[in-house]
């Protein structure tokens, strides 16, 4: 096809200018790349920060999401306490129907829960003459219960019951939880925002530098009647490449961290392994801090293509 045809064809211009800008943007990212994995790599922290503040969250979201749908009423009984006082208390709760769902765990079955969620520190309880876990009643709590003024009420009353040594609700805990969950997510984006604005003054800096280096080619370039449009394009590119890699190897590196905790950790301390090692982050997320590092790293460049004034050729 002949140049005049490729003119005429406004379509196959635009590809034409597009790739151009691509492939301009890469050989200057690579001349340049000691400079260019600086902006890199400041992205990359910036996003990995972000990144480990939000797989903290989503793993924590989870679990607790996973409590909530089984809240659990423990009532610790006393060790000592009578028969007759176990059967009172077994009457009050049979009057409340948030409480016809419950089990009742001995001392032994306590020891041995305590050792499958904690296989470390198994050892040290074997030394022990008995279990040092008391009994306990565990009711589950349907979630059209959570939070009435009738289950608070009754929660009260059986902590005073002569037969109960502690009472434990796990809905109050996911509450804590919950704004746990939500000061992670606000730490993270503080924290992650701060890094992304230092990496864009980053990518910034970078570019203009590039630009300075490619003066001469730039007045050559204006002097053959090129438009702005054609003389900004790769810089504004450069640093939307540079976003999109320092956006990738946050995940590359978010991910061997995560692959490493959970090889490290194991499952064997299933608390932990709950609360950290449920899953990645989703597709969602994973999409919103690679596209968080082309934002960053566009702003960057348009700052400085922006700031570069439309000087006459010298010489």
């Amino acid at each position: 096809m002949s140049s005049r045809s490729r003119d005429s064809d406004p379509a196959l211009a635009s590809r034409s200018t597009v790739g151009y800008f691509f492939r301009e943007a890469l050989r200057r990212i690579w001349i340049s790349r000691k400079t260019s994995f600086v902006s890199i790599a400041m992205i990359a922290i910036a996003l990995v920060i972000l990144g480990a503040f939000l797989l903290l969250a989503e793993n924590l979201d989870r679990a607790v999401g996973r409590w909530q749908q089984r809240s659990r009423l423990t009532i610790y009984l006393k060790t000592d306490a009578p028969g007759e006082q176990v059967r009172s208390l077994q009457q009050e709760l049979d009057a409340f129907p948030a409480f016809s769902t419950r089990t009742m765990v001995d001392r032994d079955e306590a020891l041995r829960r305590f050792k499958t969620s904690f296989r470390d520190l198994g050892g040290i309880v074997d030394e022990l003459d008995q279990s040092p876990f008391p009994p306990s009643i565990e009711v589950e709590i349907p979630a059209h219960f959570h939070g009435s003024l009738e289950l608070s009420r009754r929660i009260a009353s059986i902590r005073g019951h002569a037969a109960v040594e502690d009472v434990q609700f796990d809905w109050d805990w996911i509450v804590r939880m919950r704004k746990l969950v939500d000061a992670i997510n606000l730490a993270g984006w503080i924290a992650g925002g701060i890094l992304a604005l230092a990496a864009i003054f980053t990518i910034a800096n970078v570019i203009r530098l590039t630009m300075v280096l490619y003066r001469e080619e730039i007045d050559i370039m204006r002097l053959v009647g090129a438009t702005e449009r054609i003389i900004r394009g790769p810089f504004l590119v450069e640093g939307l490449m540079q976003g999109l890699f320092g956006g990738v190897l946050a995940i590359a590196i978010l991910w061997g961290a995560f692959l490493a905790g959970e090889r490290a950790i194991g499952p064997g301390s299933a608390l932990l392994w709950s609360f950290l090692f449920t899953t990645f982050l989703p597709w969602p997320k994973i999409l919103m801090l690679v596209g968080g590092g082309i934002f960053a790293g566009f702003i960057g460049s348009w700052i400085s293509v922006r700031e570069w004034s439309e000087e006459k050729p010298t010489g």
